[in-house]
């Protein structure tokens, strides 16, 4: 399982910082789920009519689901992603919404995913607002960040960037 991490300001650039990633992985036929604080249904048809991008990719991309996900007991994410449990394939796991989300999907998603041996990535996109001195422990517990350009090495994006061994 791999930890990827991403911070945007506002639910557009989010949906900005995101496409290109989400439309690559489409075009791959890999399979994307996604954990949303917030609902972004209406942000991502604004953002798709104002793309020069053909209809075929519009539809593929309305697929993925964009609306507000609310996850609080273990067996209903359990039920949901049953189908992926014992799957070879790559599964992408996108979530958006504030820390204390994030964190208890994480849990979740963990605790799901601890026994197989899925090829899972777990991008955890984090509002930027939220964070004052704490980025170090959010980037020290994630392998890559993904920006607008795809993913990349986290000391690529941060130069100064050490990672400290998490406890």
């Amino acid at each position: 399982m791999k930890k990827i991490c991403g911070f945007y300001a506002s639910d557009v650039h989010f949906i900005t910082m995101v496409m290109p990633f989400i439309n690559k992985k489409i075009q791959e036929n890999i399979e994307i789920k996604t954990f949303f604080e917030h609902n972004l249904k209406d942000n991502i048809n604004n953002f798709l009519s104002n793309l020069g991008i053909n209809e075929k990719t519009k539809e593929n991309i309305l697929k993925v689901n964009w609306e507000e996900t609310r996850i609080k007991k273990y067996s209903k994410i359990e039920k949901d992603l049953k189908n992926y449990l014992n799957d070879d394939n790559e599964l992408i796991l996108l979530i958006c919404g504030n820390k204390k989300y994030i964190k208890e999907t994480n849990i979740l998603l963990n605790k799901l995913f601890k026994k197989n041996n899925n090829k899972i990535n777990i991008i955890n996109c984090f509002h930027i607002e939220e964070f004052d001195d704490d980025i170090k422990e959010v980037l020290d517990n994630h392998e890559l960040i993904l920006n607008t350009s795809g993913t990349h090495r986290i000391d690529e994006i941060f130069e100064d960037y050490k990672k400290e061994k998490v406890k």
